[in-house]
């Protein structure tokens, strides 16, 4: 069927005829940018824009960009339009290929297009997009830190305290999989964790229709217990035997202890031993001494310090020895 070709676009004078051809195309996908289509109709007037894509900048604005139609060069003008709830505004912007919108509604979908127009009022297809103005939470703060456990609070994001929404919030540690938790609440407590061990955390919003945000990141690394009732076991003149219980939360974890010793006015001696106990020997008599011990995990990373003191015994003079056995 012979039609004119620009009946199907705008009003004009005279008539050319072409051949109409129906295009369709499948399901457009879903990118990073909301689900984007080109309108198809009839063969063009005017070449449309390209790669439309759509930037949430923040919970009201958003930033659109376009490309020059292929192939075209010099002075170019661009209709774009923008709305949502059945609310349309519009501008006309000349040789603009980026476009900051603001003062939208937040929890929204909105939906833009842009075409180009000619110098007689001739209009390409609308190039379209579309995208939901749903931001992250805001003001994340860990507490309450344990070698096993932590909390993490955080606030909605500004201007959607009132809309109804939730929060996913994935976590994990370097090598294991992603465990993931929905809730209402601005706060949630992770447990069972690992003992001195860093982990990721990741939240984003979510809307009842299921639009999710972009997702915000913390880390958070738990305590490293420390040695726990260090004692003194036994003394003598140049060595002392020294114990010490294992921190709670460590069974499944590979490490040991460091151990480090002197006396007033010299430099201490360091050791270390996957043992609960350790003897330290080649003391000098009569003399203060200071150990601290702490935990070491197979990366480096300690525990805090725990301490104790001992003296090491008087030796006995040879005379007092032959006084004792006289006696």
């Amino acid at each position: 069927m012979l039609i004119c070709s620009q009946c199907a676009e705008t009003n004009h004078k005279g008539h050319d005829t072409t051949l109409l051809k129906i295009k369709t195309s499948g399901r457009p996908p879903k990118s990073f940018d909301g689900d984007q289509h080109t309108t198809l109709t009839s063969d063009d007037v005017l070449p449309p824009p390209g790669d439309f894509q759509v930037l949430l900048l923040t919970l009201d604005s958003v930033s659109l960009s376009w490309s020059s139609p292929l192939g075209l060069t010099g002075p170019q003008t661009f209709r774009v339009t923008w709305g949502c709830d059945g609310e349309t505004s519009s501008t006309r912007v000349k040789n603009v290929y980026h476009l900051k919108i603001s003062s939208l509604k937040p929890g929204k979908k909105y939906d833009f297009s842009v075409a180009r127009e000619g110098e007689d009022g001739r209009q390409s297809r609308w190039v379209s997009a579309s995208l939901f103005t749903v931001v992250p939470p805001r003001d994340l703060k860990v507490d309450h830190l344990k070698d096993t456990s932590f909390t993490l609070h955080w606030s909605k994001a500004e201007g959607m305290e009132e809309v109804p929404q939730r929060f996913l919030i994935s976590y994990c540690r370097p090598g294991t999989d992603l465990h993931a938790e929905n809730t209402k609440d601005c706060h949630t407590t992770f447990s069972n964790l690992q003992p001195g061990t860093q982990y990721t955390v990741s939240i984003s919003t979510v809307l009842n229709n299921g639009e999710e945000s972009e997702p915000v990141y913390t880390t958070s690394c738990t305590i490293l217990p420390a040695p726990d009732q260090l004692t003194v076991d036994s003394v003598d003149t140049t060595s002392a035997a020294v114990s010490w219980n294992q921190p709670p939360g460590l069974n499944q974890t590979q490490h040991h202890y460091q151990i480090s010793y002197h006396c007033p006015g010299t430099k201490p001696h360091i050791t270390t031993t996957s043992s609960h106990s350790i003897t330290l020997s080649d003391l000098q008599c009569g003399t203060q001494y200071s150990v601290p011990v702490c935990t070491v995990l197979e990366n480096g990373k300690q525990s805090q310090l725990v301490s104790t003191a001992l003296t090491t015994s008087k030796e006995v003079p040879y005379y007092n020895r032959c006084q004792v056995l006289k006696v």
